[in-house]
């Protein structure tokens, strides 16, 4: 699997996750869900700043492979767990790469691309609302000194 070089820019970085949920509307009330595919494909916008032609020629050469055999690469961004990760893309067909210039030179090439989703850990979700639901989140260091040092120096 090829890995893509250029740096996704954090300006402009968008991500919309997969649904996997199937929906249908009722006449009245809150609609019927179900799990329909667990693992449905996200979308992400992405901006690469250009430092010389160079790299333009490389995007663009990139780009026409995959557009003859498409195939996933493996690229840096960050998605639902919100720190950068090893991810599988692939360049949408219903969004062509667009070109910014400056002063007559390209310097931005924004795109999207379909990103498969990195698989989480069912329980360690369930751990993190756990812990949100109870209130620890909030504020995790302030029953430190506020309740557990008077314990531990034995004053009331």
């Amino acid at each position: 699997m090829d890995t893509f070089m250029l740096c996704p820019l954090q300006e402009g970085y968008g991500f919309t996750p997969g649904n996997n949920l199937r929906e249908q509307a009722n006449e009245g009330g809150m609609p019927r869900q179900v799990p329909f595919f667990v693992g449905a494909v996200h979308q992400s916008t992405v901006s690469v700043a250009l430092k010389d032609e160079r790299e333009r020629q490389y995007f663009w050469a990139f780009w026409r492979i995959k557009q003859r055999k498409p195939e996933n690469w493996l690229w840096e961004l960050s998605l639902d767990n919100g720190v950068k990760e090893a991810c599988e893309c692939r360049f949408t067909s219903n969004s062509l790469p667009s070109e910014s210039m400056r002063d007559g030179r390209v310097i931005k090439i924004s795109f999207q691309v379909y990103v498969k989703p990195v698989q989480r850990d069912p329980d360690l979700d369930q751990a993190i609302v756990e812990i949100w639901q109870s209130g620890v989140a909030e504020n995790p260091i302030e029953p430190i000194p506020n309740e557990w040092m008077p314990d531990a120096l034995g004053v009331d």
